[in-house]
């Protein structure tokens, strides 16, 4: 269980280690339970020596490379070790009732070193709340370099603007063969800011293939269709209109495209609506001069 903790301290931290290192530290953290058991008046059972003991482990669980680094990859360990035990005692109280009523006080107790069943919970239970918080680790991780990635963006269109959040996509590298102009992707929440609902219908390939002359005039003279092509299917054509601008709002200030292409998809890019807009890359590069 110690290794555990520390290998999952390992990937949080993205600190150096190795396998003897994570098998010496656990060792060193193992052999606190013995000592707490036949020595409990002992100095390293108290406070202030699990937290010396804890800097130990630390110190030849991992690599030393800074003082900041130790400190944190210290704090991590302590971090985990209290989400983990945290998620056990919260399902053990859950599923269990070790209380009762004596003399209108309510009174709880303790089984000593525990029962069968309480140990059984241990070894089930540990691993499962061990997976579980690597899981939302890597949830939260892979969420925080989304974000990283998230502009504020609004887009200009026949004297209407849209806003919304943009996601840098680094795989699009869609541009109109023709006139080379940048595909930025988006769902109906962005254009329907910019168009009627009942027209939004319309734009999918097969409604502009078969009757592009019921659309309004605007709509018709923005319309392209740009080909692409996906995983697994070839020679598409996407629905996108020519809007008069995408402003992307950065740090470092806007950055304002001219002319791009909005490509129209009916369906919403993410579940819980992060982003409504793929951004070009080369927007991110070219910016003002796009």
């Amino acid at each position: 269980m110690d290794a555990m903790i520390l290998n999952l301290t390992l990937g949080l931290t993205r600190a150096k280690s190795s396998k003897f290192r994570l098998f010496s530290a656990a060792l060193i953290a193992s052999s606190l339970v013995p000592l707490t058991i036949y020595m409990p008046h002992h100095f390293l059972t108290s406070s202030l020596g699990k937290a010396l003991i804890s800097l130990v482990i630390i110190w030849v669980a991992f690599r030393y490379s800074s003082l900041r680094a130790f400190f944190m990859q210290w704090i991590s360990f302590y971090f985990i070790t209290f989400a983990i035990g945290g998620t056990m005692m919260g399902v053990h109280f859950f599923l269990t009732t070790e209380m009762e009523v004596q003399g209108g006080t309510l009174v709880t107790f303790s089984g000593g070193y525990g029962d069968p069943v309480s140990w059984c919970f241990v070894l089930i239970g540990f691993p499962c709340s061990y997976f579980f918080t690597k899981w939302r680790f890597s949830q939260v991780a892979v969420h925080q370099m989304k974000m990283d990635q998230v502009y504020e963006v609004e887009v200009q269109w026949n004297g209407k603007t849209a806003k919304c959040h943009g996601m840098v996509d680094s795989g699009n590298q869609l541009v109109d063969p023709i006139s080379r102009k940048m595909v930025f992707l988006a769902d109906r929440y962005v254009i329907e800011q910019l168009i009627d609902e009942v027209v939004v219908d319309e734009l999918t390939m097969d409604q502009v293939a078969t009757s592009m002359d019921g659309l309004p005039g605007p709509v018709q003279d923005a319309l392209r269709l740009v080909p692409f092509q996906a995983a697994g299917h070839a020679g598409q054509l996407l629905v996108t209109l020519t809007v008069d601008s995408v402003v992307i709002h950065t740090e470092s200030g806007p950055l304002n495209v001219q002319k791009p292409l909005l490509g129209v998809q009916q369906s919403s890019l993410t579940h819980d609506n992060t982003y409504q807009m793929l951004i070009h890359p080369h927007a991110m590069v070219r910016g003002k001069s796009a």
